[in-house]
């Protein structure tokens, strides 16, 4: 089959390395300034599920590997193989039916969209904790949202999904329809064995106040935070979600630390009153200590997502790793203290705990999980300093590992060896494969991930 074949079967645009523009269009595929050699010989912006569909047959047709992109938000670069990068971001539409309390969204449908219709309808989802981050990775490495204590895990809120599979079909997956697909689907991740072109969400009434309080110290402090966060995940109400922060002093407060521990207290409660008595409780079990405190602020959802978003400037070259612990207080203290190294101003690092009231998460693939959860992130602009800055955010990962339970897949450091395997409990891994061997026998749907085993599986 000939690419102008292609090209004038799809609806969205079919872009060649051969093609003016391609260097432009394929380093746009990721959010990441910092681009991975390996790159798609052919890029295909779908408008819709049938050109997804036509893109898998022409790859499969041609031998061409195969991979989706929703936002580019992919640490490891996956969505820029060689082969077929199939970009989604024209299937983005979002319709609510508000009776029903259910959405029906596209793939690149981003958290921030996806908040403002809803918001608007008075629903809410436990969406993820970036703006510009897509439904699609997100759900499908399980989704680590926004009020998780009470929502839960966002993959379990998911009611069925569309996918293009490795034969060209479109099949729907839920509990009754394909549910050892739709169990793929919870949490598989880069393991997923086809491509989501459409997921129903089921819905929630949204909080009627969203407040932030912060509390912020000197990294010497970070024992008493995670001693705090402790008694709250214990004793406070699901709906208080508690985060802690480690990063360099910015200047407003280089003077009197050169590090600090944030705690930084969310809550969503039904209205003002409530959220006044939550917070001013966790207030007053704060460790004293602090620099400053910053009192309770009306957060909606935009407001929160310019605030977590100017923490990741897109363009920005950037490595994160994401663990699973079952010691808080030990895994605190590797972040903070892994601070000291830092090689830039916005290297950071986040912990939170699981409350003692949050839901349990259901049957899938997400299986890997702790009662406390950490990421660190590297961010920096030289291309000279990649050695530096994806070294230390290893180098952190490797001070917790004595306390590492296992990794986050959505947003695991995958380009280290092996590290796939701890993002799941070893029975959940083995079904994913073979899963992928039923569903992908020809190994299609390749992924680059070090340690696996699955990127010679088809040729470039």
């Amino acid at each position: 089959m000939k690419l102008e074949t292609l090209k004038a079967a799809v609806r969205g645009t079919v872009v060649a390395d051969s093609d003016p523009g391609y260097p432009e269009t394929c380093d746009a595929l990721l959010f990441n300034g910092r681009k991975p050699p390996r790159r798609p010989r052919v890029i295909v912006r779908a408008a819709d599920a049938e050109d997804v569909r036509r893109a898998v047959r022409y790859a499969a047709a041609e031998g061409l590997a195969v991979s989706p992109r929703g936002g580019g938000h992919s640490w490891s670069g996956v969505a820029q193989q060689a082969g077929m990068a199939i970009d989604l971001r024209g299937i983005a539409h979002i319709r609510v039916d508000a009776a029903a309390r259910l959405a029906d969204i596209g793939p690149a449908a981003t958290n921030r969209q996806l908040a403002a219709v809803l918001g608007a309808a008075g629903l809410a989802f436990p969406l993820g904790h970036c703006g510009s981050v897509p439904a699609s990775g997100y759900l499908l490495g399980g989704g680590l949202g926004w009020n998780a204590n009470s929502w839960g895990v966002a993959c379990f809120s998911v009611e069925s999904i569309e996918a293009v599979l490795a034969d060209g079909s479109l099949a729907v997956a839920s509990r009754r329809e394909n549910p050892d697909l739709f169990w793929a689907a919870q949490g598989g991740g880069p393991l997923f064995p086809g491509i989501v072109t459409g997921y129903r969400l089921r819905l929630r009434e949204a909080p009627g106040a969203i407040r932030t309080a912060l509390r912020i110290y000197p990294a010497e402090a970070a024992g008493a935070l995670a001693g705090w966060m402790e008694t709250l995940a214990a004793e406070g109400p699901a709906s208080l979600e508690m985060t802690a922060k480690f990063c360099p002093a910015p200047p407003p407060f280089a003077a009197q630390a050169e590090r600090l521990a944030i705690g930084i207290a969310t809550v969503f409660a039904r209205h003002e009153s409530e959220a006044a008595v939550i917070l001013a409780h966790a207030d007053s079990l704060a460790p004293g200590g602090e620099i400053a405190a910053v009192p309770p602020m009306p957060t909606p959802f935009g407001a929160l997502y310019d605030q977590v978003d100017a923490s990741y400037p897109e363009g920005s070259r950037m490595a994160v790793d994401a663990l699973w612990s079952d010691a808080p207080g030990a895994l605190f203290a590797a972040l903070s203290e892994g601070m000291a190294t830092a090689p830039g101003a916005g290297c950071h690092a986040i912990a939170t705990l699981r409350s003692a009231r949050a839901p349990v998460p259901g049957e899938g693939a997400f299986s890997m999980h702790g009662r406390a959860f950490g990421a660190v992130y590297g961010l920096w602009q030289d291309p000279a300093e990649d050695a530096r800055g994806t070294g230390w955010v290893r180098g952190v990962a490797d001070a917790a590992a004595p306390v590492t339970k296992g990794v986050y897949v959505g947003e695991a450091d995958l380009e280290r060896p092996g590290r796939i395997h701890r993002a799941y409990a070893p029975a959940a891994l083995e079904r994913l494969l073979a899963l992928r061997g039923r569903y992908d026998p020809a190994g299609l749907f390749r992924r680059e991930i070090a340690g696996l085993g699955l990127s010679a599986t088809r040729a470039a």
